[in-house]
């Protein structure tokens, strides 16, 4: 089968959003299945796989440093005025037109039997729908976030009412015309059955890959200390995220009398407000901030590491981080400050560490105190490898392959008239 995956985040670009569909490149091969990748390109910017199309962005949406700055920013102010206008747009939007500028050449080129558009950005989804009725091949549509359900871009949402309506409507039609819905997570799912009954919808966890921990580069840690490490964002991932309860977890910590004295190794991107939080205990030399790492980097800070620290906002969403099957995977123990029920879940399953309410401050606390003064309590974990295995990559898109193998059906009228209509 010729299968074309819209994605926007993808390789080279580093974040945990291109690695689900490199990922499902890659097991989509490994099957047997011809794919071809529709994503961004900058400047002159080629690519010598012939499996890429990168069509150019005008915003550079994803690389808006140095000389690119004010072409971005010209390009986010003309989208934030045309929302204030009532009219919706993003920084997305220049790209999808010139996708869709673009079909019947992208069409020649991979010949699609079966689109699979993966969100976000919204405007993979918009170029997944139309090149499916264009083509008239059928479409599955990923989502690795909730589009209104416990959206990541809730802010945005409840500034514009012209991007509520634009995401409804999309939403809408989306799951009207495409064959299936796949999502990351049981709670998603739900949503989609509850909100759209006859939505056929799967869940296909995010994963690990096993191969990517082989021959990890050397971190070298300070011996003598009980290191604490935390790889990727916080609020910048999610506004309403904080680690000052765990920070002052911390500092209590720091007052007692500890067999070992600890380290706290942040690796990524971080706030004003969290560097700010990090102060002291950067200037005691107890926290290092590190610059974001490659992939293989990340792997081997969390490989070093003596406890892998997950925080997610306080309340429940519908978001499992990445990084949560690779803490998994690791064999380090992992403290995970969240109310999100199947972050609790899989780490229940998996034997891999302990779960808190990421805003109960004595609670969070009581473990740091009793990861660091008694090791009984510390090895006191049993590990479930045969449950860790499910949450591999490589078991997840078996599932997803098995899935759009079962795409046997003609496209049918779903993306003719009042269907396509929803999203104008």
């Amino acid at each position: 089968m010729n299968i074309l995956l819209v994605a926007y985040n993808f390789p080279p670009i580093n974040n945990a959003g291109s690695v689900r569909p490199a990922q499902m490149v890659h097991w989509l091969k490994h099957y047997g299945h011809s794919v071809t990748v529709l994503t961004h390109g900058y400047g002159e910017m080629a690519d010598p796989d012939p499996g890429i199309v990168r069509v150019h962005d005008p915003a550079f949406a994803h690389a808006h440093r140095g000389k690119n700055f004010f072409r971005w920013l010209f390009w986010r102010a003309w989208a934030e005025l045309q929302n204030y206008c009532g009219r919706y747009a993003s920084v997305f939007s220049p790209w999808c037109r010139a996708v869709l500028r673009r079909a019947e050449g992208i069409r020649r080129v991979c010949r699609p039997d079966l689109i699979l558009a993966t969100y976000p950005p919204l405007e993979d989804l918009e170029i997944g729908l139309e090149l499916s009725c264009r083509f008239q091949v059928p479409l599955v549509a990923d989502f690795r976030d909730g589009l209104l359900f416990c959206s990541i871009e809730e802010k945005r949402l409840g500034s514009h009412r012209c991007v509520q309506e634009k995401y409804r409507k999309t939403e809408a039609a989306i799951t009207a015309a495409a064959k299936l819905i796949v999502v990351v997570t049981p709670v998603l799912k739900d949503y989609f059955s509850r909100t759209y009954p006859g939505c056929p919808c799967a869940t296909v966890y995010n994963g690990y890959d096993e191969d990517e921990w082989q021959g990890l580069p050397e971190v070298s840690l300070a011996p003598g200390y009980f290191h604490i490490v935390h790889t990727g964002r916080f609020a910048l991932s999610d506004s309403a995220t904080d680690i000052g309860p765990f920070l002052a977890a911390l500092r209590q910590a720091g007052r007692s009398h500890l067999r070992v004295p600890f380290r706290l190794h942040l690796i990524g991107e971080h706030s004003r407000r969290e560097m700010s939080l990090l102060a002291d205990l950067l200037h005691a030399g107890v926290a290092i901030v590190y610059p974001l790492q490659g992939r293989r980097e990340t792997l081997a800070f969390q490989k070093a590491a003596d406890l892998l620290v997950l925080i997610t906002r306080p309340g429940v969403r519908s978001g499992i981080p990445l990084k949560l099957f690779e803490y998994v995977f690791s064999g380090k123990p992992v403290l995970a400050l969240t109310d999100d029920a199947d972050v609790r879940r899989i780490m229940n399953e998996c034997g891999s560490g302990w779960h808190v309410s990421p805003w109960d401050g004595p609670a969070i606390t009581n473990f740091m105190g009793r990861i660091l003064t008694d090791p009984g309590f510390y090895r006191s974990l049993q590990r479930n490898q045969k449950n860790i295995g499910t949450y591999s990559w490589a078991t997840q898109m078996t599932l997803l392959k098995k899935l759009v193998d079962s795409l046997t059906l003609p496209l049918t009228d779903s993306c003719t008239g009042s269907d396509k209509s929803k999203m104008e």
